[in-house]
């Protein structure tokens, strides 16, 4: 029971089916249907922190309506999912979907942009073939895509809004603030998606989650309404509830939650594991005992199964959330935690030297510039931003008569910001192309 328990608290285990979320449900519904199956373009960008569920319920979405897509006589749908962390450039993108849309015999051009843009707009060759086709593009991790000028998103939201398009997207980001940044100028231009937000999980949801993975460990199945009444199988209900209540009052994230889980199983199985060897040792037959040998042997086959408490998950939740410091600063948003990456390389090279806020303006606006993906803000917002996480904590500034003298002293450790930074991709390999241009 604990090898089938630690399968299905895996983030990577697809779930028999999505507990909650009905409102979100219903929106990506309304849109497949009146995009999809109506044969209408149209795009749709969903938001929300990780761990909310937004990938998982539209590919459960989309295998639920699989079957229709298959009868519809009015026209094909074509389905391509990209994760946009597996592009190495956002340009890269448009190689990625006419290598993922063109038909067998089309060849890539050398303008790969344009032949994109023609084969989403049913428009790539002479006999419209692709007329009768409606490509479904998603995009998870859009904000992988982002670029200083942001060509090539609008470039992409611009085409599924086009009135001859063939193109459904669906963009999946977890930045919430992308849309703030992109949607100006898409309005102006009559190209603005249709918008879904995922909010973090609540206590209750992340609890029957972890409650219905647990009572699919059980043969029979059983209706929901007899489940209230059932012993929880392999976790006691209070620990299933301090793990709700400790990754709700922290991001909310159900991935963080599974994994508690999961570890906290391991926990229990150890013990089980000792138990039972204990068990074994105490009742090895001695001479004269022969007899009851087999009963014995029965008896430690099936010791008790050690249920998980609530120091197994105690244990987890100390190691996964670690420091206060940490949990500050998984809260930050992208921008605040691009500012204390420059901090933290300024940490490294200024040695004795103090760093001051016009010495951090200049190295902010330096190591910005050497990645695309990273837009530095204005010097105004910069410093708001440093305003803000001084009032989380985990900075001080001190005072000065200059402006630009103020000093700035980190209140978290190196090894706390970087492990911050190697939980956001983009952060990781921006900050690697840092490190190694200064080894050399």
């Amino acid at each position: 029971i604990y090898q089938r328990a630690k399968t299905i608290f895996r983030r990577t285990a697809a779930p028999s089916r999505l507990i909650g979320r009905s409102q979100e449900r219903e929106r990506m519904v309304q849109f497949w249907t009146n995009h999809v199956l109506s044969n209408k373009p149209g795009c749709l960008y969903v938001s929300g922190s990780p761990g909310t569920g937004k990938t998982a319920m539209l590919t459960e979405i989309i295998r639920s309506f699989q079957s229709t897509m298959e009868e519809l006589d009015t026209h094909q749908v074509k389905e391509v999912m990209i994760n946009c962390m597996s592009i190495r450039e956002p340009k890269g993108i448009y190689s990625k979907l006419v290598n993922e849309l063109k038909t067998p015999k089309q060849t890539i051009q050398t303008d790969i942009v344009k032949q994109a843009e023609q084969i989403l707009n049913g428009k790539e060759n002479k006999t419209n073939e692709r007329k009768n086709i409606i490509s479904v593009v998603i995009l998870d991790e859009i904000d992988h895509l982002i670029t200083r000028d942001q060509d090539v998103l609008y470039k992409i939201f611009e085409w599924a809004s086009s009135p001859a398009s063939r193109l459904v997207l669906i963009g999946i980001a977890n930045a919430l603030d992308l849309t703030d940044r992109l949607l100006p100028r898409l309005r102006t231009k009559n190209c603005e998606p249709q918008l879904l937000n995922f909010n973090p999980y609540k206590v209750p949801e992340i609890s029957a989650i972890i409650k219905d993975r647990l009572y699919s460990l059980e043969e029979e199945q059983d209706t929901s309404a007899l489940k209230e009444t059932r012993p929880l199988p392999l976790m006691q209900p209070n620990a299933v509830e301090l793990c709700a209540r400790k990754v709700a009052a922290s991001m909310g994230d159900l991935r963080t939650a599974l994994d508690v889980c999961r570890r906290a199983i391991e926990l229990a199985e150890t013990d089980y594991k000792r138990k039972n060897q204990q068990l074994q040792q105490q009742q090895k037959p001695v001479l004269g005992e022969q007899k009851n040998a087999v009963q014995q042997q029965q008896q430690i086959k099936n010791p008790e199964i050690v249920k998980v408490s609530i120091p197994h998950v105690m244990k987890v939740l100390q190691s996964v959330f670690g420091s206060p410091a940490v949990q500050k600063l998984k809260q930050l948003n992208l921008q605040q935690k691009i500012v204390m990456g420059v901090l933290m390389v300024m940490a490294r090279n200024s040695k004795k030297e103090q760093i001051t806020l016009g010495k951090f303006r200049e190295s902010y606006t330096t190591l910005c510039a050497k990645s695309s993906m990273i837009t530095p803000v204005s010097g105004t917002e910069l410093v708001d931003l440093l305003s803000n996480i001084e009032t989380a904590g985990i900075l001080t500034i001190g005072k000065s008569k200059e402006d630009r003298s103020r000093r700035i002293h980190l209140s978290v450790q190196d090894s706390e910001i970087v492990q911050m930074i190697q939980e956001v991709s983009v952060l990781n390999s921006w900050m690697s192309n840092i490190v190694s241009s200064q080894a050399k």
